[in-house]
Order: C-alpha cells, then sequence, then structure tokens
C-alpha cells in the first residue's frame, strides 16, 4: 500500500452557493485552472499527507503544477497557510517520497 498524489489538469467549475445570512446575495460559478492549487485543494494535499504520515504509508507525487492560486480571495481563504502546511507535512515525513514529473508536465512555482 501507499499513497498517490495527482493533479487535475483540466478547468473545473466551482459552485459557490449564496449566503444564506445574506437575502441579497446569490450562487454563483467559479472557474478554477488545472495544474493550480487552490485553498480547497491545497488544504486536501496537506490533510492527505497528514493522513499518510500517521498511517506510515511512502507516497508518490505525480507533480505536474504550475503553482498556488494568488487572487485576493484565495489569500482570505487561506491558500499559504495550506501551501506551507503542504511543505510541512513534507518535511516531517518519514516514509519514502517519490517525486515523479510526467513527459511535457510543469513543476514551477506562481
Amino acid at each position: 500500500p501507499m499513497g498517490v498524489i495527482g493533479v487535475e489538469t483540466r478547468a473545473l467549475n466551482k459552485f459557490n452557493p449564496a449566503d444564506p445570512a445574506d437575502p441579497s446575495s446569490i450562487s454563483t460559478m467559479s472557474t478554477q485552472a488545472g495544474q493550480v492549487w487552490y485553498p480547497d485543494s491545497a488544504r486536501k494535499t496537506a490533510d492527505f499527507l497528514a493522513d499518510l504520515h500517521r498511517e506510515g504509508l511512502p507516497v508518490v507525487i505525480l507533480a505536474n503544477w504550475r503553482g498556488f492560486s494568488g487572487g485576493m480571495r484565495d489569500m482570505y481563504d487561506e491558500v499559504l497557510k495550506f501551501g506551507a502546511d503542504i511543505v510541512q507535512n513534507l518535511t516531517h515525513y518519514t516514509q519514502p517520497i517519490t517525486v515523479y514529473i510526467p513527459p511535457h508536465g510543469e513543476l514551477r512555482g506562481g
């Protein structure tokens, strides 16, 4: 057994529900670009790494990322905190970590 972390390369539509406490708010749809860590995906990645570490499993990372989202809303939603959690979980990881960059893949900051 081992954990595998991959990346979504397609653009996704995200549903943002209306605020139930604000009668004037409306539901919206937003597009999330592929190969980018948004607050929700960065948190899932950090939590998954913590779970794998707790279970003592090795991890394979299929790296093909362009970086973290950097919009004001994403900063408000703590994308940097979750990104730091990913780095912290990787530095404390005691099992083998294998990083694979697939052909034509990207690995860059942003």
